[in-house]
């Protein structure tokens, strides 16, 4: 688990949904990698619980994790690579 204060956001994006906001950011650790962290708040507090999302709620986060830059445009592509359908 990563401390708050070893990384950098990057870039993130939220989605509002009725009683919370998902965040999606990609983040810096002070090791350099890059990752990608996912959190749920209400108001400007966390939420310490699992995010329960609808596949339709999931599109959208990731849709708009690609177009704000948290996610590379090539992700759908390494995705395709890599899931069997």
């Amino acid at each position: 688990m990563v401390s708050v204060d070893n990384v950098k956001v990057i870039t993130s994006t939220i989605i509002n949904f009725e009683d919370h906001k998902t965040r999606i950011e990609k983040i810096l650790l002070k090791t350099g990698l890059e990752r990608i962290r996912l959190s749920a708040w209400k108001g400007d507090k966390a939420i310490s619980r699992s995010i329960i999302l609808s596949e339709e709620e999931l599109f959208d986060l990731l849709n708009q994790a690609i177009h704000s830059g948290v996610l590379n445009r090539n992700f759908i592509g390494k995705l395709r690579e890599r899931i069997e359908i």
